[in-house]
């Protein structure tokens, strides 16, 4: 089989949920860092959308991170499985995992490049990691242009980020109140559940395991953010996901 190939954004926690169940599985890949914009006729032609994470496996392009996931579980059915056997469990456990895609996954999104957007030394980086120097200097002449898109797309206003906080603050209630008792989201074992709640988290508890590390200091007012949910359960839950279930990367 020939290695699978994950086109991606290190950043992206959408991504990092496709990370974290290829390296659960211990699948070797191989991993494509793109650059915002610059990506869209690379995934385009491939894919007939613009978002990423898209894997190559068997010679198909996979879009949409639960479509990867659900494919990993089906083609590697013997390696650690994210899938509850319980049929009951199974669909709670893909409920909890659609919950995180549509109430934390675009929020957490919005509400961190909020703040990170008017620091562009800082957002360079960010959105260049991994990328060679002429990447890098490709980047650095349209970066104002790629900033502009982002707040577009993303919807990056003070409105937006004041609906998105309060989403993010409802979402981790809920969190809170179905982790007081129970080490799992679903069960007794570790999931899809919890892999896609906690990678789609991660900028939130920020993990040193996750495999993208800030690059610098943390801006005041992202820190003052952050340390504001720095004591709920969920965060702590988080790491705690992170310290015993991130293997460490099996990608070359």
């Amino acid at each position: 089989m020939a290695k699978p190939v994950l086109y991606q954004f290190p950043v992206s926690h959408y991504c990092e949920k496709v990370r974290w169940a290829l390296d659960h599985k211990k699948v070797d890949y191989e991993a494509r860092n793109l650059l915002p914009l610059f990506h869209m006729p690379v995934i385009f032609r491939r894919t007939r959308q613009n978002k990423v994470p898209v894997l190559k496996l068997d010679g198909r392009y996979i879009a949409d991170s639960a479509t990867i996931i659900q494919t990993l579980e089906e083609r590697f059915p013997s390696a650690p499985a994210l899938f509850p056997k319980d049929e009951a469990e199974r669909e709670e456990a893909l409920e909890w995992a659609a919950f995180a895609d549509r109430e934390i996954g675009p929020h957490m999104r919005r509400t961190a490049y909020y703040f990170l957007l008017d620091h562009p030394h800082l957002m360079f980086e960010i959105l260049t990691e991994g990328q060679n120097t002429v990447g890098r200097m490709a980047f650095r002449t349209s970066q104002r242009m790629v900033i502009r898109a982002m707040k577009e797309g993303m919807g990056i206003t003070e409105r937006g980020y004041t609906r998105s906080r309060d989403r993010l603050i409802a979402a981790l209630d809920r969190l809170d109140n179905a982790l007081a008792d129970r080490t799992y989201l679903v069960g007794e074992r570790f999931s899809v559940a919890d892999l896609t709640v906690a990678a789609l988290l991660s900028p939130l508890a920020l993990p040193p395991e996750a495999p993208f590390q800030f690059p610098g200091e943390i801006p005041p007012e992202l820190r003052q953010f952050l340390d504001e949910f720095a004591e709920r359960p969920t965060v702590d839950w988080i790491r705690r996901m992170y310290r015993e279930h991130r293997g460490r990367p099996a990608k070359s």
